[in-house]
């Protein structure tokens, strides 16, 4: 009789969620990050000369920051 293996064949990414100051030390870093609650994966926060910037819908914006942003720990690194 063959015994089943104990890991799972497909392993799931869980997405370690980051307060703002966390995710803003990974964006100075030279990573993207992004809101869970943002929905579309194609929404990202970066870096560009010096400047906070979105890209959203297919375009790229200046960042105001908001409070929610501030206050938010849904933050993940892309």
């Amino acid at each position: 009789m063959k015994s089943q293996s104990p890991v799972p064949n497909k392993v799931r990414k869980v997405e370690v969620q980051l307060a703002f100051p966390e995710a803003m030390r990974a964006l100075i870093g030279g990573s993207k990050i992004r809101r869970v609650e943002w929905g579309d994966k194609e929404e990202y926060g970066f870096l560009n000369d010096n400047f906070l910037m979105l890209r959203r819908g297919g375009a790229l914006h200046t960042w105001i920051v908001s409070e929610g942003d501030l206050m938010a720990i849904d933050w993940v690194i892309l």
